[in-house]
């Protein structure tokens, strides 16, 4: 059990380099800079705390927060339950495949006019762009993990005279989540981006909000904070689905191990 311990913090560690590195060198590389669109990094993180870490993150962040996580929890929804559907009946593949192609040929951020059209700037609209867009990857990710169920397990089912709805949420879904997450996680960096670009191409609030204005007002401090905002949110937003998915998937990744 220590032993383990010990490995995944090595392992944390050794992953760990890469970004220390980035920040060492822009430290060093912008210290003293004079040059007004790359101002010094201890500026910078100046500035982060005395923006973030107050009543500034409520209100800008939050928001995008609330967006970002209903968005994609709808998301999920639709996907899952769709993908068992049509994934668990050959005429619904048959019939949904072209519309599926034809949808996920749309880059995810150019649906986002279109709802500013039909929703306007309001949060339905970023609620919805999110929706849409992360919708697609765990859709068809559930369709082929449920498709690609065990063929051993599914024949047992039957001989045990499962219903099809039995074999359908009992065996096939199950054997189809290590496929779905890799879905969900896709689904969830899709979801984050549309998120940003929400923000970008429709005025208000949120994170996107705040660093375009300051971008546009040449507030240099300002953008350059909430860009390195967005990306810590991204990080941290992926740290924890990873342990999510290593949580729910334990029996997979034991199999593995074995393996």
């Amino acid at each position: 059990m220590i032993m383990t311990w010990w490995r995944r913090i090595l392992i944390v560690l050794i992953g760990a380099w890469i970004p220390v590195l980035i920040v060492y060198l822009w430290w060093t590389s912008s210290a003293g800079s004079i040059n007004p669109y790359f101002p010094p990094l201890s500026l910078i993180m100046d500035r982060f705390t005395e923006l973030w870490f107050s009543h500034e993150f409520v209100t800008t962040v939050l928001p995008s927060l609330r967006n970002f996580l209903l968005g994609y929890a709808l998301a999920c929804i639709i996907g899952i339950c769709l993908g068992t559907l049509i994934g668990g009946s050959q005429t619904g593949i048959r019939y949904a495949e072209p519309i599926i192609d034809f949808i996920r040929s749309i880059p995810a951020v150019a649906t986002v006019p279109i709802f500013i059209v039909i929703f306007g700037l309001d949060i339905a609209m970023r609620v919805a762009s999110i929706t849409v867009a992360a919708t697609m990857p765990i859709l068809i990710a559930t369709i082929q993990g449920v498709r690609s169920a065990d063929v051993v397990q599914v024949e047992t089912s039957r001989v045990l005279h499962l219903s099809r709805s039995r074999q359908l949420w009992r065996v096939r879904l199950p054997g189809a989540m290590p496929l779905i997450f890799s879905g969900l996680q896709l689904g969830l960096q899709i979801a984050f981006i549309v998120t940003i670009a929400s923000e970008f191409l429709g005025s208000g609030f949120g994170i996107g909000s705040f660093t375009l204005i300051a971008t546009e007002s040449f507030l240099i401090l300002d953008a350059w904070t909430g860009v390195i905002l967005m990306g810590l949110l991204g990080y941290v937003i992926n740290i924890a689905f990873d342990v999510v998915e290593r949580f729910v998937l334990r029996w997979y990744y034991g199999q593995k191990k074995i393996a």
